[in-house]
């Protein structure tokens, strides 16, 4: 197990948890070793703002944490399709035009909740599990647990968060009130297909609603999470600080998602450009807070993690690059690449 220390409490005496490189790609600080006051002044000099270590707790509660983590990394595929199946059955009785109960809301939350909350890659297990014939379903569970990683990143208590969950889970649950052939139209929609499609944000106020649920953030969110940071969303058109706070986060994890799943007319676009994408969109659509924690959040998990490239190597990614976030320094081999100098050459997706 291993934690996020910033440097200026960084404790000396503390294991490093990653290896340590500086902008040239050469080893500054070895996994392992114990931080002393020379090691602190050298992440001082290059800007480091702050440092993964080892938990030194006692040998059996460490091996219990590897435990869990283990556990869940085998868990949350089997709660994510559960997850799915519930969000099924909830779209299946609107459609059918029956009330969703509170009870089967808090069920289908409760199935990935605490999954989402132990494990620190969750896209890749994203990724594994998607199939695009399932995508209105699976996006519906996807973007309730982005929601809530980018919510934990934030600092929301937990019964917000989890609520921030349910509000994920629910966005688009108006679009069970659409047309099927609208809904799964391969191509791009005609105007009044994308008037009908943009209704849904009312149908699923409306639907939520009826839930009675105490937190009026959600059906708020559920309404909002289409506007726009200038104004130009639906269907309100309201902006900024206006906008309900959940819809904000919701948002940023409904683009990311969307960009990041295989849809039937094009192929899913590799994490760290869609990043750049959801960074370029706060500057007009999307909360630039809830933006640049999302970026954190994958920088952060994507680091020391393999990757393959366009070329279809395997690389390791060694340097984040927090100003262009698609090219960070990776190393192949004993090799090293630097992505924002070698512009032909991409990241396409998580080693397997």
């Amino acid at each position: 197990m291993f934690v996020r220390v910033d440097i200026s409490s960084l404790p000396l005496g503390k294991r490093m948890a990653q290896d340590i490189y500086d902008f040239d790609g050469h080893l500054l600080i070895s996994k392992g070793i114990v931080v002393q006051e020379s090691h602190l002044q050298q992440l001082r000099q290059r800007g480091y703002e702050y440092v993964y270590i080892q938990e030194e707790d006692e040998v059996n509660e460490n091996s219990l944490n590897q435990g869990i983590a283990y556990l869940t990394d085998k868990q949350l595929p089997k709660a994510f399709s559960a997850s799915v199946e519930g969000m099924r059955q909830m779209m299946d009785k609107v459609s059918s035009r029956h009330m969703i109960k509170l009870g089967e809301v808090e069920e289908c939350i409760d199935l990935v909740y605490d999954h989402v909350l132990q494990t620190n890659n969750v896209l890749k297990h994203l990724q594994d599990l998607r199939n695009k014939d399932e995508y209105t379903l699976q996006h519906s569970v996807s973007v309730g647990i982005l929601s809530i990683k980018i919510g934990q990143s934030l600092g929301l208590d937990a019964d917000k968060l989890k609520n921030l969950g349910i509000a994920g889970l629910l966005h688009d649950i108006g679009k069970s009130m659409i047309s099927l052939d609208i809904i799964n139209k391969p191509g791009p929609l005609d105007d009044k297909e994308f008037k009908e499609i943009k209704k849904h944000p009312v149908y699923g106020y409306q639907i939520v609603n009826e839930i009675k649920l105490e937190d009026q953030d959600i059906p708020q969110a559920v309404l909002q999470h289409h506007e726009h940071q200038d104004g130009n969303g639906y269907p309100l058109g309201i902006r900024g600080d206006r906008i309900n706070s959940f819809a904000r986060i919701i948002a940023v994890a409904d683009v990311f998602d969307a960009l990041t799943s295989d849809r039937a007319y094009r192929p899913r676009m590799p994490l760290l450009q869609a990043v750049d994408i959801i960074i370029k969109s706060s500057c007009g659509q999307l909360d630039p807070l809830a933006s640049r924690r999302l970026l954190s959040y994958v920088l952060d998990i994507t680091t020391g993690e393999k990757v393959i490239l366009s070329t279809g190597e395997e690389a390791t990614v060694i340097l984040k690059n927090e100003v262009d976030p698609a090219r960070p320094l990776v190393r192949i081999g004993d090799n090293f690449l630097d992505l924002k100098t070698n512009r032909d050459v991409f990241i396409k997706d998580f080693a397997r």
